[in-house]
């Protein structure tokens, strides 16, 4: 069963967590706690927020338990991550999903949280929000315009969103032109991948899958989307964006752009097929229900929510 968090209003309490990756500015998570009270919220970050293990923002076990005390805890309305990285696969198979599914609460995250936003959906029927990061998008000197102005208009409404109302900082090329309706799947693309073969890969059997990264090699980007294809992956899906693919490397001295790449894979395609929308790792992004129906029109790009995705 589908379901859908209250929508943020003045003087909720918002949840810090780091499931992931490690916090390496102290200073820029103060940023966005004093952002965030500025703006007329309460903020509260779990005990281990700042725990630090190798590469990891804490023992797994620590990680979780920020995680699931958030959900189970009654002040807080919302949760946001503090940021990406890796960690979030080490913990996906000890989350107590009917925890999340009983306290319904508004999630957002990107890059290794795609791991957490596609299962919150999947196992508990939660949908998620694939947006800014607390302190990587927050914790900024400038919060970037764009990414703020989206944030608020989709947490803080319940009407449907026409993301095509918005200035599309990002170039748009249609690939496969068509129109369709679905919900909305999808994240970062190595995540995606990460996730094939595994009890933890969501269906996204008609769905539309949107898919983004950051500093990839284009040929790991022409791997990467060629496995999801040879999995099978396109001809269940009822449409493709490729949202953002942000410092792409290899391609100097080499005549094939990314732009060729995609046009190439999606050649055969037989659904609606995009690319060039910011909600990835550029500054700019847009905050995007997952888990909802969307309307996309590939050729005069249209992304248009058609289903509401706040109580």
């Amino acid at each position: 069963m589908k379901i859908k968090p209250e929508k943020l209003k003045k003087g909720d309490t918002i949840g810090i967590i780091s499931p992931a990756g490690v916090v390496k500015d102290q200073k820029m998570l103060e940023n966005a706690v004093n952002y965030f009270e500025s703006q007329g919220y309460k903020v509260k970050t779990a005990p281990h927020v700042l725990d630090k293990e190798a590469y990891l923002a804490g023992k797994d076990a620590q990680r979780l338990s920020d995680l699931e005390n958030m959900f189970c805890n009654d002040e807080v309305n919302a949760i946001l991550c503090s940021r990406g990285g890796y960690g979030s696969f080490r913990i996906l198979n000890d989350i107590n999903y009917d925890l999340v599914r009983n306290n319904p609460k508004i999630f957002v995250g990107y890059s290794d949280i795609t791991a957490l936003l596609v299962n919150f959906y999947q196992k508990s029927g939660l949908v998620g929000f694939h947006g800014p990061l607390f302190v990587s998008d927050f914790g900024r000197d400038n919060v970037n315009e764009y990414t703020e102005k989206v944030f608020w208009q989709v947490l803080r409404s319940k009407n449907t969103e026409n993301f095509s109302d918005f200035h599309n900082p990002v170039e748009y090329h249609c690939l496969k032109p068509g129109k369709v309706q679905g919900e909305l799947i999808g994240g970062n693309l190595a995540i995606m991948c990460g996730l094939l073969g595994t009890p933890f890969m969501p269906d996204i059997s008609g769905k539309i899958l949107f898919l983004e990264d950051i500093g990839e090699p284009l040929y790991k980007i022409d791997r990467m989307i060629t496995r999801l294809k040879l999995a099978g992956v396109f001809e269940k899906i009822s449409g493709l964006l490729f949202t953002e693919f942000t410092s792409v490397t290899g391609t100097d001295n080499n005549e094939l752009t990314l732009l060729d790449l995609l046009l190439d894979l999606a050649g055969d395609l037989k659904i609606p097929a995009g690319y060039g929308f910011p909600a990835g790792h550029g500054e700019m992004k847009a905050t995007l229900p997952l888990g909802v129906e969307y309307f996309f029109d590939s050729k005069d790009f249209q992304l248009r929510l058609i289903e509401d995705y706040l109580l």
